[in-house]
């Protein structure tokens, strides 16, 4: 039990600073979308997954909902593999354009950024399904299929495995094998990109690659402002509303997925209904300014990381901090004026990957903050990811 609450280290690394209600909610408007409703039946798993590969296709249907005219979509159920190599089903959306091709395409599979840790805040879910996912429109109009997963948790059921980098990695990898399933074509090159926290999972996805997912032609990872060594931007990050938010909604997740963890090592015992009704918000809906008030509320009943109660936390979050080597070409775009994640810890990881020896490009966009990166780099991740496919030699920053 959290017996004496310091000020916290908080142990989520999306973070914001400031805390007029205002700004926060202009900033998350630049991902937002509202959720209709609930899954439905087609997000639930079968009652038996043991003799489903991963990347089988259990269920598909049309999808339309904020889809581009010029592409054509649908919403998958697929199978996956959890980090304890437990079948998992998945929910996701697979989008190609309607444009001909010469061939198979290739598949983009994408990681989102943070939409919450509840069941219902699912990117397929959702009436503008696409707000989340980075590059999609510049994917689709290079002649490229989508893939985009949900993440086990979200859409399926719970709870949902935030930063768990192999879990997420493997929903990642399996997607395009969905994709491919769905469209019927297998694709002469596959690329990763990821935003923040798909960003973490793409850089996972990018050291399993070869061993988990061998017949993916996956040749590069783009990653739009990656958490990398998560301890150290939480610590850089601690004392802000959004900070508090996310915390408490990962223990609330973490803890229902681990048995070694205990929500109560976290949250004060008194708090802990309160900690589980704004975990389950979901980010950017309509109730944000709700669970930012609550978020305040709960600031000081977190405890700090490194405290008793806690060290099973900080060994998670060092386990899945990335850090194998990378086994495919890949790209770091991180904004210079990020608030949330350092370019100063992101340089870190860069630098340590060069050291072993890994092809990494690390580009510091001036001026950029997290919620514009995207916006202001998605054109060079197509060009760059263009020539990979082409067999081009990736540059270094090594």
């Amino acid at each position: 039990m959290v017996t004496s609450v310091r000020r916290p280290r908080r142990l989520w690394p999306w973070t914001v600073s400031g805390s007029v209600l205002v700004v926060l909610a202009a900033a998350l408007l630049l991902v937002a979308w509202f959720l209709p409703g609930s899954p439905d039946g087609f997000y639930r798993s079968p009652a038996s997954l043991d003799d489903a590969a991963a990347g089988t296709v259990l269920r598909v249907e049309p999808f339309t909902t904020g889809i581009p005219p010029d592409a054509e979509a649908w919403r998958v159920l697929y199978a996956s593999r959890d980090e304890f190599d437990r079948p998992i089903a998945v929910s996701g959306l697979i989008i190609t354009p309607t444009t001909p091709a010469d061939g198979p395409r290739p598949i983009i599979t994408v990681g989102h950024g943070t939409t919450g840790v509840d069941v219902a805040c699912a990117p397929s879910l959702s009436v503008r399904p696409l707000s989340s996912l980075p590059g999609v429109e510049q994917a689709l109009a290079a002649g490229w299929t989508v893939a985009a997963t949900d993440y086990p948790g979200l859409g399926t059921r719970g709870p949902h495995p935030y930063l768990i980098g192999e879990t997420t990695a493997h929903a990642v990898l399996d997607a395009a094998r969905a994709a491919s399933s769905v469209t019927g074509e297998a694709p002469p090159d596959v690329a990763v990109w990821g935003f923040s926290q798909g960003a973490h999972a793409a850089l996972f996805a990018g050291a399993l690659a070869r061993d988990y997912a061998p017949e993916l032609p996956v040749r590069g990872v783009v990653a739009f402002a990656p958490p990398t060594d998560l301890a150290a931007i939480i610590e850089a990050n601690q004392g802000t509303t959004l900070g508090t938010m996310l915390v408490v909604s990962t223990a609330v997740a973490w803890s229902e997925a681990r048995e070694d963890l205990e929500l109560t090592d976290v949250v004060n015992d008194d708090s802990i209904e309160a900690a589980r009704s704004l975990a389950a918000q979901c980010l950017a809906s309509p109730e944000l300014p709700i669970a930012a008030i609550r978020s305040i509320q709960l600031r000081d009943e977190v405890a700090t990381l490194g405290s008793d109660g806690t060290a099973a936390w900080s060994d998670i979050l060092a386990a899945n901090s990335p850090s194998e080597r990378l086994q495919v070409p890949t790209l770091i775009l991180q904004g210079a004026a990020d608030p949330i994640m350092d370019p100063q810890i992101v340089g870190r990881y860069a630098e340590a990957r060069c050291e072993e020896g890994d092809p990494i490009e690390l580009r510091l966009v001036p001026a950029a903050e997290h919620f514009t990166l995207v916006a202001r780099t998605a054109d060079d991740a197509a060009a760059w990811t263009t020539d990979r496919f082409a067999g081009r030699a990736a540059a270094s920053s090594c």
